[in-house]
């Protein structure tokens, strides 16, 4: 199934810290979009978003069709105690959650629930959909080929750290979501799984939002970059994959500091030339003030108008820096 994912206006922050707000994103079948930026930007925050995980602050998302599956996989596969490699498996490419919604429809049906047979329907296009069918027989040979090498029915807290990433890897290259949200998958990967992660993602007709600092990973998969700059809370996107982005921003970046030459060296001008009004003003004021006992009132006035024309340009200049 072909899905689109479509984001809305989205706000998020921690406390009074805003990360984002009036985020639009597209997550259309075949895109790639990698997602950047500083740590603590907001990334994995709005991975979380996407997926459902979490409530924005402000806007909404869309997921057409409605029925069509999203899945996170966050960067550190969750080990949970008593769960064995078979069953991380099963829980990261959503088939568990598939297999108990299609059993609890399948009681329904036995208890002769209303609107069981729709609700079996639709959990059994899910769990079909998702590869539960053939998932046990498919996670044999993926493991296999990575070097997996412990037993599936191995608890997954026994596994050694490069173990578990492989299994996180597994996981991956099982799964069959509509569109994918993946949060650092190079993360403790060697350099034959980092080849088969690339070739997935190359190979996906599912729509990808990805998270990664390894930018050769990103350079050769992403066709589209989603920048989240914190400091200037500004959101852009940028289209041509990544060294597009890494010329666009660069040349953004060139003609920012030109810009702001020029505007200080127009500013430092204009203050020059503030500070000699200024004193072009104070020193007819201090004229007028030695002559005021002068009785020639027409002299008077004559000075006091130039000197408020001085003070005039004066206010004029301040209000151009």
């Amino acid at each position: 199934m072909t899905a689109t994912l479509v984001a809305k206006d989205l706000a998020a922050g921690h406390g009074e810290r805003t990360l984002f707000a009036r985020l639009d994103l597209v997550v259309a079948p075949g895109d790639v979009i990698g997602l950047v930026g500083v740590n603590g930007a907001g990334k994995s925050t709005l991975l979380r978003l996407l997926a459902g995980i979490d409530a924005p602050e402000e806007g909404e998302l869309k997921l057409s069709p409605p029925t069509a599956s999203v899945g996170h996989l966050p960067q550190e596969p969750e080990r949970r105690a008593d769960e064995t490699v078979r069953a991380f498996l099963a829980r990261r490419t959503g088939v568990a959650a598939a297999q108990a919604a299609m059993d609890e429809a399948t009681q329904g049906l036995v208890d002769g629930t209303p609107g069981a047979d729709d609700a079996y329907a639709v959990s059994l296009e899910r769990w079909l959909n998702l590869g539960g069918a053939d998932l046990d027989e498919r996670a044999e040979e993926v493991a296999a080929s990575l070097g997996l090498t412990v037993g599936l029915d191995q608890p997954m807290t026994s596994l050694s750290g490069g173990q578990a990433a492989r299994a996180g890897l597994a996981s991956l290259l099982l799964s069959r979501y509509d569109v994918f949200l993946l949060d650092e998958p190079t993360n403790d990967l060697d350099l034959d799984g980092l080849e088969r992660l690339e070739a997935f993602v190359k190979g996906l007709r599912a729509g990808t939002v990805v998270v990664s600092h390894d930018r050769e990973f990103l350079a050769r998969t992403v066709t589209k970059v989603l920048e989240l700059d914190l400091a200037q809370q500004q959101i852009t996107l940028y289209g041509g994959g990544y060294e597009a982005y890494l010329e666009e921003r660069e040349t953004a970046r060139r003609h920012a500091r030109e810009e702001f030459e020029e505007y200080a060296g127009k500013k430092a001008a204009l203050e020059a030339r503030g500070h000699m009004q200024r004193s072009w003003m104070d020193k007819g004021v201090r004229n007028a003030r030695r002559k005021a006992t002068d009785g020639d009132k027409l002299g008077r006035n004559a000075r006091s108008e130039a000197s408020e024309k001085q003070a005039a340009k004066a206010r004029q200049t301040q209000r151009m820096i």
